[in-house]
């Protein structure tokens, strides 16, 4: 279905750049060449991906883009220091009523596993899925839109090429020489503008905040092992003053005999 929807974008694409009427330059805003950028380059990866694959990397990108990690990461940070304190104080039973507070959505899954006494080696395994599952969603929608930003010239270069037919065809009228020489032109400034300033881009934003998550990911993993074990107030700050950019407070470790 996905590559029938991309061969049709690719064929409306073409058809409307070829027919659409010539009216000039019009400085740097030129419609066919909008549409043939516009279309062409998602269509052409859905003749290898699935509509799926394009809104999971919108929604990604979307995550990347407005999402603050930094900001995460201190919340993940606060919300395993205080539930360290608690298992210690309290004991498992704790953890029941603190996940329903959790923002972190992988932080809530290793607590409800805990809570529902999964194994060490269970919690460990499943949240390493997990922790790949994501990274590997995250490495697609940057593939796709890398890709994307090395389609577009080509794109480009295929407007360029359509424009010339259009000037050469027209050699017998020269006042229409000018509108074939614009749209080739044109097309090749779209396509170059559109990989390098905004799918480029895209594809590394997505690529720098893979990184962040999961370093926040490994850093949740290793915390949630931690709680399962019950480790020391010196262990857990230790584990959490390596990804924090500020030490942990003392008055965030609990005291001598909690």
């Amino acid at each position: 279905m996905s590559a029938l929807i991309g061969i049709g974008g690719i064929i409306f694409a073409f058809y409307y750049t070829m027919t659409a009427p010539a009216t000039g330059f019009r400085g740097y805003i030129d419609i066919p060449s909008m549409v043939l950028l516009g279309i062409g380059p998602p269509a052409v990866m859905l003749l290898s991906r699935t509509l799926g694959d394009l809104g999971l990397g919108l929604q990604t990108l979307f995550e990347s883009l407005f999402i603050n990690k930094r900001r995460i990461q201190n919340d993940v940070i606060t919300a395993l220091s205080r539930l360290s304190a608690r298992v210690r104080a309290e004991g498992f039973g704790a953890l029941v009523a603190e996940r329903k507070t959790l923002r972190y959505d992988f932080l809530r899954d290793g607590v409800s596993m805990i809570v529902n006494d999964f194994s060490l080696e269970e919690i460990k395994h499943n949240l390493n899925s997990k922790l790949q599952a994501k990274q590997s969603r995250m490495s697609g929608a940057s593939d796709l839109f890398t890709n994307m930003s090395k389609l577009c010239p080509g794109v480009g270069m295929l407007g360029t090429l359509m424009g010339l037919i259009q000037m050469m065809s027209a050699l017998k009228d020269p006042a229409s020489i000018g509108s074939g020489m614009a749209f080739a032109m044109i097309t090749t400034l779209y396509g170059l503008m559109l990989g390098t300033f905004i799918y480029a881009p895209w594809g590394e934003k997505i690529s720098v905040e893979s990184e962040k998550t999961l370093e926040i990911d490994l850093l949740v993993l290793e915390g949630v092992l931690h709680l399962k074990s019950k480790k020391s107030s010196l262990h857990f700050n230790n584990l959490l003053n390596t990804y924090s950019s500020k030490k942990i407070a003392p008055m965030q470790q609990p005291k001598k005999g909690a």
